[in-house]
């Protein structure tokens, strides 16, 4: 029996590694891209959901009338034949489609696409809080009748940055949401009207039901565009595949953001770094803009991913924060109503130590929402310092003691004592992990204890916009443009759960923000954005950490790999495969 047990076992090893030999190595030579996500876009809606991976899909997947030209900094025409014309009122703005832009069944796009989706952009009954945001203004689009690519964008007020809110909306084809062309019974001022009823109107009501169906940024057929690529599958928390278009009508382009150089696109999600760094060693990926500092740190070390990767960090309009609830339900104690104790917790984060360790020193500290390298940054905004005692006098003050001697302190709250016991809930990756271990380490010596909740990406999201959480970890992808705050800090995106997820402001506040959205003067709005940025920091919603850079590595088996601090930071359509005599013997395998 004995003997019997150990060829067995012998047999079941040598079996092992004859699998594990046999193990499928990927072919180098094929023209497939791998991209590195940590997390999956919880949908592609074209209009109702946003988060940074579905954006990077969509400059694929989808156009628009203008959108940011990376390489520059600045907005350009995407489907006009050039910038929209602003014309002597500041309210008008002349625009027209370029010719030949064809949809995937052939048929031309025209006006009545764009009047299409800006009408549903603005239909009060479409679930899209964050992207009317930018349509507040529109009023009219008015079609040239001497010319049919030509036309008018009317809006109801100045703003700064009208023009702007035209690189937010994915054009939709016409016949294939509306085909009984419900949406062309009513104008965009019917909808921008709020004396208009929508639930009165039934085939409305049910068109826009079925816009709004799940299922719509879920199923690939759902959301194809005018880009260069679709989606052909999406493998749940594993990957989405994007295929280059057959007989695409930009294959002519000279534009390198309509380049289409990979015959395929994968998207794969992997959430942990252990797995991502050894997905690069193996080369089972090709990109990844999401990298640790550490991770980085250690492979720019070894030889193998020097000669198989070119890897930098790369500045980026982003940042990284704690959000601290202001305005908590029912549900939640209100930890964070007193703003002495939302500046005693930004004495006790220490930034300066969570940029050594997580970014090994590359990023910077910031004080503000606006980034030190746009231009309407209040420069005079100084650093909160890392300050043990000055937090502990600041909770003392605000009545937040240790009355029973466990080291946590408690409060009376509506008559009952509460312990400072707060969630602080953020999405899973090893990086953000690391950065609330440290943040709960510190906060303690102060008592107050921080439990730690990690979500997946889309059940974060929908936990924030319900203002269902006592502070949370985020980040915000920003614009080398201008910045409008109504977004993050106007008391209304907090009311329709936009992405005020804090609630901050007051009616002072708003005006600002609303004032500083009709100033056309530079140096005027600057002024204004300025005392905002002073708001914020005085009232202390958000614990500033820093400007990150981006980690960024991509596969030398390819050409043209341009690296950008402007979102999505590569264009991931225009990285050239080398020819196979340009392939090592190493790449190669």
């Amino acid at each position: 029996m004995q003997i019997f047990k150990a060829t067995k076992t012998t047999l079941f090893v040598l079996l092992l590694c004859l699998s594990l030999a046999c193990t499928h190595k990927r072919d180098l030579t094929q023209n497939a891209l791998l991209v590195h996500f940590l997390a999956e876009p919880k949908s592609l809606h074209l209009t109702n959901d946003n988060s940074s991976y579905q954006r990077i899909i969509f400059q694929l997947t989808q156009k628009r009338l203008i959108n940011v030209d990376i390489t520059n900094n600045k907005l350009a025409p995407d489907l006009l034949e050039s910038m929209p014309q602003i014309l002597d009122d500041s309210l008008q703005y002349a625009c027209k489609l370029r010719k030949g832009i064809l949809w995937d069944n052939g048929a031309p796009l025209t006006v009545a696409d764009v009047l299409f989706t800006l009408k549903m952009i603005v239909c009060p009954l479409v679930n899209n809080p964050d992207q009317k945001s930018y349509f507040k203004n529109l009023l009219n689009v008015i079609v040239d009748k001497s010319d049919s690519l030509q036309f008018k964008i009317i809006n109801s007020k100045r703003y700064f940055d009208n023009a702007s809110m035209l690189s937010y909306a994915p054009i939709m084809q016409e016949n294939k949401w509306d085909p009984t062309h419900i949406l062309r019974k009513y104008s965009i001022e019917d909808f921008q009207n709020i004396a208009f009823k929508p639930e009165n109107e039934k085939a409305l009501s049910e068109l826009v039901k079925q816009f709004n169906a799940s299922d719509n940024g879920r199923l690939p057929q759902k959301f194809d565009g005018l880009g260069p690529y679709y989606v052909s599958d999406w493998q749940t928390g594993s990957s989405i595949t994007l295929l280059k278009k057959k007989n695409w009508w930009g294959q002519k382009s000279t534009k390198h953001e309509e380049a289409a150089y990979p015959e395929k696109i994968i998207f794969t999600i992997i959430k942990d770094m252990e797995p991502t760094v050894l997905a690069l060693k193996k080369q089972d990926i090709d990109v990844s803009c999401e990298l640790s500092g550490v991770a980085l740190n250690k492979l720019q070390k070894r030889d193998y991913f020097n000669k198989n990767y070119e890897s930098a960090y790369v500045g980026s309009f982003s940042y990284t924060y704690v959000g601290l609830n202001t305005k908590p339900g029912n549900s939640k104690n209100a930890f964070f109503t007193d703003k002495r104790v939302r500046r005693a917790i930004a004495h006790l984060v220490p930034v300066d130590e969570i940029i050594q360790i997580i970014a090994k020193g590359h990023a910077k500290r910031i004080a503000s929402f606006v980034l030190p390298d746009q231009a309407e940054f209040n420069k005079t905004l100084p650093l909160i310092a890392h300050d043990l005692n000055k937090a502990k006098d600041l909770l003392e003050e605000a009545g937040w003691k240790d009355t029973d001697g466990d080291n946590v302190r408690d409060k009376l709250i509506a008559g009952k004592r509460v312990k400072f016991n707060f969630q602080l809930s953020y999405m899973i990756s090893p990086v953000t992990k690391e950065i609330v271990q440290i943040i709960r380490s510190e906060l303690y010596k102060a008592g107050i204890e921080v439990s730690s909740n990690p979500m997946d990406f889309s059940i974060f999201y929908q936990t924030v916009q319900n203002h269902d959480f006592d502070a949370m970890l985020g980040s915000w992808s920003t614009s080398s443009t201008p910045e409008d705050p109504r977004q993050l800090w106007h008391t209304e995106s907090w009311k329709t759960n936009g992405s005020n997820f804090v609630g901050f402001g007051n009616e002072y506040s708003d005006s600002l923000i609303e004032k500083a959205n009709v100033e056309m003067n530079p140096a005027k709005r600057e002024l204004i954005m300025g005392e905002i940025q002073r708001l914020v920091w005085e009232e202390q919603p958000y614990v500033f950490l820093f400007n990150a850079t981006k980690k960024i590595a991509i596969s030398t088996r390819f050409e043209n790999r341009g690296m950008y601090p402007e979102r999505p930071h590569i264009l991931y359509n225009y990285l050239k495969l080398k020819s196979i005599g340009g392939l090592t013997n190493d790449m190669i395998r």
